[in-house]
C-alpha cells in the first residue's frame, strides 16, 4: 500500500526546505508552510526562488523571524505575488538583513495576514515517487510538501480525485507547473541538472492539493487514491 514517506515545508517562501516527521494540516496548507516571503523594499514585490536559487541553501527556523511588534516598517500593506496582492505585515531585522546582503538590494520579511500559504495554485503539493523513473531522487529539489511513496503500486491522479494520507483528506486541484528551481542542487543551490524538458510536457510535476478534512499527519501513514467522480 502506498505510504506518505516524507513531509517537507518552509517557514519563508524560497528559503531552506525542512522535513519532519508529523505535522499538523489545516485548510490554509501545513502549520507555518510558507507564511513568509522577502520582498523587495521598495515595491514590495516578493522575491522569487528562480530569481536567486542559492537563498535556498538558507535553513532558518522560527526564532530567527521577528516578532508581531519587532522591526515592523509597514502594520498592513499590500505585498505583489505575480498579479496578486497580498495582505501582509511586513519587517526588517537581522534575517531580512542578511538576505539583503544575499540579493545585493534591500529585501525585507513579509508575513501573510491571513492564515494562507503564499503559493500560486493549492495549498499542499503532493509528489508521487512513481513519477521520478528517469528523474534525481532527492525529493527536496522538487519541493513538495508531502512525498507519496507508490512505488509498488502507482497512483492514478486527476483534478477531482482525493487523496486520503492517515486522518487528512486532500482534493486534487491540477498538475503542477514547475519552474527552474528543480534544476537546481536543494542544499548548495547550485545549478546541477537541466530537467524541464525531461519532465512532462507543459513542465508539469506533482499536484496541487485542497484540504478537504483537517488533521495531522506523520511519515508512515497509509495512502488511498480515489478518482473522481
Amino acid at each position: 500500500m502506498a505510504h506518505l514517506e516524507r513531509i517537507g515545508s518552509t517557514l519563508v517562501k524560497g528559503l531552506g526546505w525542512s522535513q519532519h516527521e508529523r505535522i499538523g494540516v489545516a485548510v490554509g496548507g501545513l502549520d507555518r508552510d510558507r507564511r513568509w516571503t522577502p520582498v523587495w523594499a521598495d515595491d514590495l514585490t516578493c522575491l522569487r526562488a528562480p530569481q536567486f536559487p542559492s537563498m535556498v541553501r538558507l535553513v532558518v527556523e522560527p526564532g530567527d523571524l521577528p516578532g508581531d511588534d519587532q522591526h515592523v516598517v509597514h502594520q498592513e500593506a499590500r505585498i505583489r505575488y505575480y498579479d496578486r496582492r497580498i495582505p501582509a505585515r511586513v519587517h526588517d531585522g537581522p534575517l531580512a538583513r542578511r538576505l539583503s546582503a544575499e540579493a545585493g538590494r534591500q529585501v525585507l520579511l513579509a508575513r501573510t495576514l491571513f492564515s494562507d500559504a503564499i503559493v500560486w495554485g493549492a495549498p499542499v503539493s503532493v509528489l508521487l515517487r512513481s513519477e521520478l523513473a528517469g528523474l534525481p531522487s532527492d525529493t527536496d529539489r522538487y519541493r513538495p510538501n508531502l512525498v507519496i511513496d507508490d512505488r509498488d503500486a502507482p497512483l492514478a491522479l486527476a483534478a477531482g480525485s482525493r487523496l486520503e494520507v492517515g486522518a487528512v483528506t486532500l482534493e486534487v486541484v491540477g498538475e503542477l507547473e514547475r519552474c527552474v528551481i528543480i534544476d537546481h542542487d536543494p542544499v548548495t543551490g547550485q545549478k546541477d541538472h537541466s530537467l524541464l524538458r525531461r519532465i512532462r510536457p507543459g513542465a508539469l510535476l506533482a499536484y496541487g492539493c485542497m484540504v478537504v478534512t483537517e488533521g495531522e499527519l506523520a511519515v508512515g501513514d497509509p495512502v488511498r487514491a480515489m478518482l473522481a467522480a
